[in-house]
């Protein structure tokens, strides 16, 4: 039992799937049993298919943890290929069957193209570099999406997705500039344009991003206090285009500081 919880990593499973909740929050109009019922599924089908997505990451990754990671159940005999691939199967088909009593049928279809980017993403499209750094930024930027369909599709939400979005692939670019040695592999940006031009990239990224800030305040009427705290979240944004350039490590770590600051800023913004 000790391996297939260390194989599905509920622990970053919850962190990560709380993103649905803050969807739901910023897109709530008024608290009501339903309103709990629908965002606590979202949240369970989120956390079922990070969990069975840490699970296939581990399964087609493990020639490769035998080396780097041998001590992770697969790798180190606790756990054979096939009970994981078994496993991972299980954890997919029990998250669209959660996701069915959302009772929205876009959330269905959400979750069942979720599970088919994971899998596209741990099968092919990781040695791709960029398409896969694509996919995973795109799944990160669903998960407040997901959330905020269990309520309404929110226009601040939507805005917050797409910042997520961002930032998360210019942290994916500035990963890959970090680790572009050991990446034999896989043909990421870096390898296809040089060091430099995907810093200059993942900076667009961040600065396109910081530019979607203030949409909130200037015509959503979000109070001051959005402000205050968006603007630390920016200022580590912009901060961590100068560091990636010299240091890729803390580059990539004040983005994902950024980030949370970030989430903070709306869950603020929406609760004020």
């Amino acid at each position: 039992m000790k391996g297939y919880i260390s194989l599905m990593r509920p622990l970053n499973a919850i962190m990560a799937s709380l993103g649905t909740i803050i969807g739901g929050i910023i897109a709530r109009e008024s608290l009501s049993a339903l309103y709990f019922y629908r965002l606590y599924i979202a949240m369970a089908t989120v956390f079922l298919v990070l969990m069975a997505g840490n699970v296939l990451n581990d399964y087609f990754d493990a020639d490769v943890d035998r080396i780097n990671h041998p001590k992770r159940p697969i790798p180190s005999g606790q756990i054979s290929r096939a009970s994981a691939r078994v496993l991972a199967i299980v954890l997919f088909a029990t998250a669209v069957v959660v996701s069915i009593f959302t009772f929205n049928l876009i959330q269905v279809i959400i979750a069942i193209i979720a599970i088919l980017l994971l899998i596209t993403y741990e099968w092919k499209a990781k040695a791709l570099g960029l398409t896969g750094n694509i996919i995973i930024s795109l799944l990160v930027g669903l998960i407040f999406v997901y959330g905020s369909l269990s309520i309404r599709l929110s226009y601040l939400v939507l805005i917050l997705s797409v910042m997520a979005f961002l930032a998360n692939l210019a942290r994916e670019i500035v990963k890959d500039v970090e680790d572009v040695r050991g990446d034999v592999n896989r043909v990421t940006l870096p390898k296809k344009i040089g060091k430099g031009l995907s810093l200059v990239a993942s900076a667009v990224f961040i600065v396109i991003a910081v530019s979607l800030s203030p949409i909130p305040y200037l015509f959503f009427g979000w109070k001051i206090f959005y402000v205050f705290v968006v603007a630390i979240s920016d200022i580590l944004f912009i901060a961590s285009v100068f560091f990636s350039f010299h240091d890729q490590t803390v580059g990539q770590n004040l983005i994902k500081v950024a980030m949370i600051f970030g989430l903070i800023a709306f869950l603020v913004g929406s609760s004020i």
